[in-house]
């Protein structure tokens, strides 16, 4: 039977999905078998493997283990349709709707089949990381709550307990929690204390009070990173009003209400040369060489929103004088109708923006898993391959197609082809070369990764963390 060792957080975005990824990533590189675990997640950042769905958080923290990304380690995605809906994913394939009022009954109902999987992987692996969901303390959800309080207090799993001193704070996060939950506090290797700014020297005396008021070890200070990493939430990420100056390939990513899957782009993040930026703001999607229209988890409230704004005009001016790039259900946007006649999305007719001559009907089943398409885009002429997470099935005329393009319009289903660095690369030199940019080197995507994650480690506040995160684990 293997271990597992989790990081569990005070509230939500403290850095759980990145601690779990260095943790991935250093005890993988110490010679043991690591398995990513994120018992039920709620999240739009998807991925679909051969299997099915899965929480892109845990796909990252599989490639910083040197893993296959696996349904297991997600068993449990929950996607929001709306305010009060969500639909249902277990190991990799849709269950249905959670509709509001029947969070507990659910739960409940997937306790067993969620801590079945647990076991398989635990006994499977040296090592489980389990990554908590939210904070660790929230004692309304506690009946339940299988990413946290009943999967720890079930397997006895020890833990390490995050607070994010940026947002302020930090005691009663730290000391609150283990204060609401003294039946949990034994279990506890110790806490970190995330995202400090400044000399360290200054939260000394700080690090010494938590410790004696909570009677835990102060595993840590950890430094903010001001490095792109992993951001799983969209209401973490941050949204731009404008680009900084220089000579980059200028991209903008336009956040409009149920985006998803919006790590699609964080290759494009990692490139010389390219600013990306998210943003609601007129002025900044000008300015943007290229717009790309995302995923989106309801593309009918998406489109409403585009013309609430009054951001069509903006959008066909792009299509004419710069770039636009529409991917899965921005795809279906650009289009000309979209009609949902079983009401799977937004229920009803709409008409899309009609940058690109096709029509979009939603139906059943859901399409998730692996796809290949040879797109006919400009720059690229060889077969693409990707995955599909969609309901929507596209037309041009009586055939059905996966991607269309014109020579500054782009569109596809297939999510994930900016992490394949062929095409990638392709794409930024045919849009450095119609604008009269300058070329810049390409980038490994996976290289890049690796040594973002290695670089952390190596930091001393980090390497001494987790030097003394082993100790205490094998101890």
């Amino acid at each position: 039977m293997g271990k597992a060792l989790a990081f569990v957080g005070t509230m939500s975005s403290v850095g759980k999905s990145l601690l779990a990824a260095l943790a991935c990533r250093y005890f993988s590189r110490r010679g043991l078998r690591v398995w990513p675990f994120k018992a039920q997640n709620m999240s739009l950042n998807a991925l679909a493997t051969e299997e099915g769905e899965m929480a892109w958080a845990q796909a990252y923290q599989a490639l910083a283990a040197g893993r296959r990304p696996s349904v297991r380690m997600n068993p449990l995605l929950l996607k929001p349709l709306a305010e009060r809906r969500a639909e249902i994913i277990f190991l990799g394939r849709p269950e249905g709707v959670l509709p509001a009022g029947e969070f507990r009954a659910f739960r409940r109902r997937y306790r067993e089949r969620v801590f079945s999987v647990f076991e398989e992987v635990l006994s499977a692996n040296d090592l489980v990381i389990v990554e908590g969901a939210g904070g660790l303390a929230e004692l309304n959800l506690l009946d339940g709550d299988l990413a946290n309080y009943e999967l720890l207090r079930t397997f006895r799993v020890p833990y390490v307990l995050i607070g994010d001193i940026d947002r302020g704070g930090i005691f009663p996060q730290i000391w609150g929690t283990y204060a609401l939950l003294p039946e949990l506090r034994e279990q506890s290797l110790g806490f970190v204390v995330n995202k400090f700014r400044g000399d360290p020297g200054l939260f000394e005396e700080g690090m010494e009070l938590l410790a004696r008021r909570t009677g835990k070890p102060a595993l840590g200070l950890l430094p903010y990173l001001p490095d792109h990493f992993l951001e799983e939430d969209s209401a973490s990420l941050p949204l731009s009003a404008g680009f900084r100056k220089g000579e980059a390939l200028r991209i903008a990513v336009l956040a409009y209400p149920y985006l998803s899957n919006f790590l699609d782009f964080d290759p494009l993040r990692q490139e010389e040369e390219v600013e990306v930026v998210f943003t609601r703001d007129p002025r900044t999607l000008a300015e943007a060489h290229l717009v790309i229209l995302p995923g989106s988890r309801n593309v009918g409230q998406s489109l409403r929103w585009i013309r609430e704004q009054g951001l069509e005009d903006l959008l066909r001016e792009k299509a004419r004088r710069g770039f636009l790039f529409g991917l899965c259900g921005g795809f279906q946007i650009l289009g000309e109708v979209l009609e949902d006649p079983e009401g799977l999305e937004f229920g009803g007719r709409l008409e899309g923006l009609g940058i690109l001559p096709h029509r979009t009907l939603f139906r059943r089943p859901k399409r998730a898993g692996r796809l290949e398409d040879r797109p006919g885009f400009p720059f690229w002429s060889e077969p693409l391959s990707g995955f599909e997470i969609r309901y929507g099935r596209s037309f041009l005329g009586q055939r059905e197609i996966v991607s269309l393009a014109s020579e500054r319009v782009f569109g596809t289903y297939l999510h994930g082809i900016f992490f394949q660095d062929r095409f990638r690369h392709s794409f930024l030199a045919y849009l450095r070369k119609t604008l009269g940019l300058p070329a810049a080197p390409p980038v490994s995507y996976q290289k890049r990764v690796e040594g973002l994650l290695d670089r952390v480690l190596a930091r001393p506040e980090w390497a001494a963390f987790f030097r003394r995160l082993e100790d205490l684990w094998l101890g």
